[in-house]
């Protein structure tokens, strides 16, 4: 196992990936964070270099150390033989599966291998469903978007989170809760507030570059609220030179239509992601 740290490596890495997107897509978007100030910690993990099977994006342990509760241990991966990434999940060196974990944005394929990886630490496992994972490719199809100008755009706070993460199947994880208020510091966002200056719209980006938890209170929908957020965020993170992308429920046709609205391209059924949440067993 290597880590990848000169800019170097990490540029030959990011261009090899580019060509594997969207398979790649996560493990790309947390490598430009990293050549980009690395706000949220991360690094790369090779099982070896130049020539490579297995990257892993994971949180520096140092960082893991010393603000776990800020910081939660986070990973995603990409591989070309599940073999060598099975050797790769089974390596305490890689991924330390005594700490609670989240695993983001893997295809149906890796789910085995790394649940019976953690599983065998002595890790309980959460299972979120299958999402339809999307891409937008073009900047330029967003450009004359125009946004309503009574309405009051801005960017979330950390005291916001918990209003955030609130409506999402996995809100009741101290994980996550930590982990959104970390992306809301750090990383882009865009709200919509009321008159109080609450927000009744919003999204925000993750160190992976994904859109994330995107919602309107129900009293403030079929208004174009978010419409407007989302042209907001698009542009903030298309003119940082970071991918965009997202997930969505494959039930939940009123996000995807609003989604094809904007131009994404839908990844094939046969990459639809998962999220795994992993904590220690009671």
């Amino acid at each position: 196992m290597l880590v990848l740290k000169s800019f170097k490596d990490l540029s030959a890495l990011k261009n090899i990936l580019l060509k594997q997107i969207p398979q790649s897509i996560t493990v790309y978007g947390g490598l430009l964070h990293i050549m980009n100030s690395n706000r949220c910690s991360l690094e790369i993990c090779v099982d070896s270099w130049p020539n490579f099977n297995t990257v892993i994006c994971r949180r520096q342990n140092k960082v893991l150390t010393s603000h776990p509760v800020q910081f939660p241990n986070l990973c995603t991966m990409f591989t070309k033989d599940l073999e060598n990434l099975r050797a790769m999940l089974m390596d305490d060196r890689v991924i330390d599966w005594t700490q609670d974990t989240i695993v983001r944005g893997i295809p149906h394929t890796y789910c085995d291998l790394i649940k019976e990886a953690a599983t065998s630490s002595g890790m309980d496992v959460k299972e979120f469903k299958d999402y339809s994972q999307m891409v937008h490719h073009n900047p330029g199809s967003i450009l004359h978007n125009e946004s309503d100008p009574t309405l009051k755009i801005s960017s979330l706070q950390v005291s916001h989170a918990e209003l955030v993460v609130k409506p999402f199947a996995y809100s009741g994880s101290d994980l996550t809760l930590s982990h959104v208020r970390s992306c809301i510091q750090h990383l882009p966002s865009a709200c919509i507030l009321d008159d109080s200056g609450n927000p009744v719209s919003w999204s925000f980006s993750d160190e992976l570059c994904e859109m994330r938890m995107a919602f309107t209170l129900p009293e403030y929908r079929r208004t174009g609220h978010m419409k407007t957020v989302f042209t907001a965020l698009i542009k903030q993170i298309h003119a940082m030179g970071f991918p965009v992308y997202g997930h969505v429920a494959e039930e939940n046709t009123t996000a995807i239509n609003m989604f094809k609205s904007f131009n994404y391209t839908f990844v094939p059924g046969k990459h639809a992601i998962k999220i795994l949440v992993f904590k220690r067993a009671s």
